[in-house]
């Protein structure tokens, strides 16, 4: 596999599990409301020493963000966080990448870390508007495309 096509392939699962809108960046998508962003950090192969040979990692960061402009925009985008949390972060499960269908990646793994020193609501000075950042990163390690 390919780190991009890795890539989308978490953003459709992403979507299919939380149901709410999810975009890949770099993109054009300028909307009014929270959306969560999908964004490739680093793609990398494991050291030889420890790693395991044949696989490729990538980290992913997923936000939450966009703009709270009332509480029901608050309540939107706690509901968002909760989802994302319910589905990358609750219960022992192990994740694994799945395909465009929905099935579960041979030899794929999605490992979650979530910071609790970043922030949420993001502009203290105003109170019609309110910026929401909330960020998590995913480690997926899949089979490496074979040369």
């Amino acid at each position: 596999m390919k780190t991009y096509e890795v890539l989308n392939l978490f953003a459709q699962q992403l979507e299919r599990a939380v149901q709410e809108k999810v975009v890949v960046t770099p993109s054009s998508v300028d909307e009014k409301g929270v959306i969560i962003k999908v964004s490739l950090l680093k793609t990398w192969l494991p050291s030889k020493p420890r790693g395991t040979y044949g696989t490729r990692s990538a980290r992913i960061r997923v936000s939450v963000s966009g703009t709270a402009e009332s509480l029901t925009g608050l309540e939107l985008a706690c509901d968002a966080i909760e989802k994302l949390d319910s589905y990358l972060v609750e219960g022992s499960q192990e994740i694994r990448l799945e395909d465009a269908e929905g099935k579960a990646i041979a030899n794929t793994r999605i490992v979650t870390a979530i910071s609790e020193e970043d922030s949420f609501i993001d502009s203290p000075d105003s109170t019609a508007v309110q910026d929401v950042q909330d960020d998590r990163i995913c480690i997926i390690s899949f089979p490496k495309e074979e040369a």
